[in-house]
């Protein structure tokens, strides 16, 4: 399950999309709700989200602060915002900051589960991808030894070498 965090500071709009949406059935669940940004960025030192459900206009920080704050410090979490505001420099500021969606208000709860189905692909495509990334990682470095020894015999016995030599020898370590 996929972890949310709803902010907004009117707790009857945080109530309502927690209560009309089936999250769990899409794979996520409600972890937590917060009033402003500040509040919000608080709940990331005790539980990390995957996902952050925001509004823009709130008291302390606004959801355009949050999502450039959830930007720096945690590039893997989602942020939606969710808004009655239609201003462009709104939009163009949330694009800036990596906000995944931009959601205007009144929404239909069918629109919510749709995108809730992309997210989910999504994050679990980047998660696969990050998985894929570490395991050629940890393949690399096991090789590494072999992959020396191999560049440094064909050195040594004159053999033609890919790439720069110079470069070869940074990337594999050689001293």
């Amino acid at each position: 399950m996929f972890k949310v965090l709803l902010v907004d500071d009117e707790e009857e709009v945080r109530h309502g999309i927690r209560d009309r949406i089936d999250w769990t059935s899409y794979g996520f669940e409600i972890a937590g709700e917060a009033e402003n940004g500040r509040e919000a960025l608080n709940f990331f030192d005790d539980f990390l989200p995957d996902v952050v459900v925001t509004d823009i206009n709130m008291p302390f920080m606004d959801g355009i602060e949050l999502a450039a704050e959830i930007n720096e410090a945690y590039p893997t979490v989602k942020v939606i915002i969710l808004t009655g505001f239609d201003d462009f420099k709104f939009a163009q500021a949330a694009i800036k900051y990596g906000v995944s969606d931009y959601i205007l208000k009144p929404v239909l709860p069918k629109d919510i589960n749709e995108l809730l189905e992309k997210l989910r692909d999504r994050i679990n495509s980047e998660k696969e991808e990050r998985e894929n990334i570490e395991s050629l990682r940890f393949h690399y470095k096991e090789s590494l030894p072999l992959l020396r020894e191999n560049f440094l015999v064909n050195l040594i016995l004159g053999k033609p070498v890919s790439g720069s030599t110079e470069s070869r020898i940074r990337d594999m370590n050689i001293k």
